[in-house]
């Protein structure tokens, strides 16, 4: 997990009020009666997560940030559903544990899952894996693993059936994407009504629904920190649906592809690795890589804006500037 850093504050102020959070967990048997200590992850932008310590053993919480998108209490049993969901598959994630959705508790709903042992290939890399090629190409295609299984798992024989709305999906990304921009208020991000508009004209004929993470790139994936190089969980799960899994394909490369690990394997092999586990063939990935960028950039548009009026966040300019170049990735892979 990651510890905090200059863009959150360390105070718990407005987030969770330990006494009541402490009751609530004695309710659940959650180490009853003992000390709690509480720590605030820096992991997470539209959501917070908090280390929880309590009688020799931590669990993760999740909660809407403070300055919270409009349904982002519904998003809380999202995520706790789909984890539910995925319990007994090969996809690694955190086990949850259980779910609050009574707001007198810490100000919004919340769940608390297990705690996940790993680290970010975007930190410093253990010594282990820093040296080593071999390791780091491990690491490389494990993501492909990881997200290819994903798109494997039988939704439908899951309980997701009606969880999300595959019926359109393509149809709907522009005018969702756009309408929540302009729900913003604030400033106009140059070129992104002309990829809107070649999206529009670019959507997939021919696809099949499965389980997207929505939001799926090396942030939110936790690497175990033991060799052989593989995933420990996947992260951050408040954008999942039923989808498109070719997107999450395209997003992770698309991001990995501007990082500097990007040389750990062949992009080829990775496509080949997610299309063995997922089942599933890849298509000419050109929209849906302009896709990633554009819903990302709107996506942390609204970030941005929020933390502005966040006080438990630093000014957030860097954020704000790759959100414009977000704009331009889609304009690039689109042509428009």
């Amino acid at each position: 997990m990651i510890e905090t850093d200059g863009f959150k504050s360390d105070s718990l102020e407005g987030l969770i009020d330990p006494d009541r959070l402490a009751a609530w967990l004695d309710a659940h048997d959650v180490a009853a009666g003992t000390p709690l200590e509480i720590r605030r992850l820096a992991a997470g932008m539209s959501n917070e997560s908090f280390v929880l310590h309590r009688g020799g053993r931590r669990w993760v919480l999740r909660r809407p940030a403070r300055v919270a998108l409009e349904g982002a209490d519904r998003g809380m049993q999202r995520e706790h559903r789909v984890l539910t969901a995925l319990e007994g598959t090969p996809v690694p994630h955190p086990s949850p544990l259980a779910l609050c959705a009574d707001r007198e508790v810490i100000g919004s709903a919340f769940y608390v899952m297990e705690y996940v042992a790993g680290f970010s290939s975007l930190d410093p890399l253990p010594a282990r894996f820093a040296g080593d090629p071999v390791l780091q190409e491990q690491v490389a295609l494990a993501y492909m693993e990881a997200i290819g299984e994903l798109a494997r798992v039988d939704w439908r024989a899951r309980g997701l059936e009606g969880w999300g709305r595959p019926d359109g999906f393509h149809e709907r990304q522009v005018e969702r994407w756009t309408r929540q921009l302009d729900g913003y208020g604030a400033r106009e991000l140059p070129g992104i009504r002309e990829v809107g508009a070649w999206l529009s004209s670019h959507i997939p004929a021919d696809w099949t629904p499965g389980i997207m993470h929505g939001d799926y790139h090396s942030a939110n994936v936790l690497v175990a920190p033991d060799p052989p190089g593989r995933v420990a969980a996947i992260l951050d799960w408040e954008n999942s649906t039923i989808g498109d899994p070719v997107l999450d394909l395209a997003a992770f490369l698309r991001m990995w592809g501007d990082g500097e690990r990007r040389g750990w394997a062949p992009r080829e092999a990775m496509i080949e690795r997610w299309e063995q586990h997922s089942g599933r063939r890849a298509p000419d990935l050109r929209y849906y890589t302009a896709l990633s960028a554009f819903r990302l950039a709107v996506l942390l548009e609204g970030v941005y804006q929020r933390a502005l009026a966040d006080p438990t966040r630093a000014a957030p300019e860097q954020m704000g500037a790759h959100v414009l170049h977000l704009v331009s990735a889609a304009r690039s892979a689109s042509g428009a």
